[in-house]
């Protein structure tokens, strides 16, 4: 007898350890809007309440790594069990940059989110184990790239509008656009102020040096006359 043939599906990573109908029926479960990028047979633990320091079985099914297909690089991605005899998720768990996924075991790993939760999952084959641990943990890294870019991508300012500027320029001089009489006043002023103000630096420090500064001598021709000059009060003797 000749080989079977194996099932291919053109979008998802399918698992060696099911068999032909079985990975058609999950090909279907997953959709067409979504892909698996790993695929195994895992255990469901819980922790045992109300001590919860013990593991529980809680179901099995198919566990894969589903990447929704979107159009932008920033996709969601999802842990999710699927169960082929009741055909839905019994079990999901949405990635993110708090997600913490450990490997206490190549058999056993662990699944902590936000919320302090935490789940188990027990492997059916340590090789598939280790190609899942690989996978999400590449998948985790890729996520958290993507957020931070989004950081640092802010748009640039839509239906931007001068409405009014003042300024200076080389070339130009003092720029005005669109400025209210009162501030180019108050403008002009503290420009003009700034300017009669300004002292070069090194007249300054020629005029501080000590013994360089000499007094001119004035004469009465020098003294000029005085301006509008008022007389308040005068006493004479007659």
């Amino acid at each position: 007898m000749g080989a079977s043939i194996r099932f291919k599906s053109r979008r998802n990573c399918l698992s060696r350890l099911l068999s032909n109908e079985e990975n058609a029926q999950l090909d279907q479960l997953i959709g067409v809007h979504c892909k698996s990028a790993a695929t195994t047979v895992v255990q469901l633990f819980l922790p045992k309440p109300p001590e919860y320091t013990e593991w529980m079985k809680e179901d099995c099914g198919i566990l894969c790594l589903i990447e929704e297909d979107k159009d932008d690089d920033n996709c969601n991605y999802w842990l999710k069990i699927f169960c082929l005899v009741r055909r839905k998720v019994i079990w999901q768990q949405k990635l993110h940059d708090n997600l913490v996924y450990h490997a206490p075991a190549p058999y056993f790993h662990t699944v902590s989110s936000i919320n302090n939760t935490q789940i188990g999952l027990n492997f059916a084959d340590e090789a598939e184990a280790l190609i899942f641990l690989r996978t999400v943990r590449a998948y985790l890294l890729k996520k958290k790239a993507y957020t931070r870019n989004d950081a640092f991508n802010v748009s640039s300012p839509k239906d931007f509008r001068l409405i009014s500027h003042i300024g200076w320029d080389k070339r130009k001089g003092i720029v005005l656009y669109n400025v209210d009489n009162q501030l180019i006043q108050t403008f002009l002023t503290g420009f003009c102020n700034r300017i009669s103000n300004y002292t070069p630096k090194e007249n300054y420090q020629k005029r501080s040096r000590p013994g360089s500064f000499k007094r001119k001598k004035i004469s009465k021709n020098d003294i000029s006359l005085p301006i509008d000059v008022k007389v308040i009060q005068r006493n004479s003797e007659s």
